[in-house]
C-alpha cells in the first residue's frame, strides 16, 4: 500500500532543490501527475516508485499558503527516510 507524505507549500518551496536531488539519488526518477481527484491518484503509480502532485484546499480560497505538495511512495522505507529528512 502506498505511503503518502504532505509537505506544506511554503516549506516545500524553500527546499525543492534538496528534495529533487535526494529523490533522484534514493528513490529513482518518479513522476509528477496532473489532474484527477485525490482518491484516485494511487492507481496512477503503475511502474513508478514514487510520484507527487500539488493539492490546493478548495474549501477555502485556493492560495499558496493552503497548498501542499503530496508525495506518494511505493516503498515504505523510502517514505520514512523522506519524511524524516524533509518534514
Amino acid at each position: 500500500m502506498p505511503s503518502e507524505i504532505r509537505i506544506p507549500y511554503p516549506k516545500m518551496e524553500k527546499q525543492q532543490d534538496q528534495v529533487d536531488a535526494w529523490l533522484v539519488a534514493n528513490a529513482g526518477v518518479g513522476s509528477v501527475r496532473h489532474g484527477g481527484r485525490e482518491g484516485e491518484i494511487r492507481h496512477w503509480l503503475n511502474g513508478d516508485d514514487w510520484l507527487y502532485y500539488v493539492q490546493y484546499n478548495m474549501s477555502e480560497q485556493a492560495t499558496l499558503e493552503l497548498a501542499a505538495t503530496v508525495y506518494i511512495f511505493k516503498d515504505e522505507q523510502i517514505a520514512t527516510e523522506f519524511a524524516l529528512r524533509f518534514l
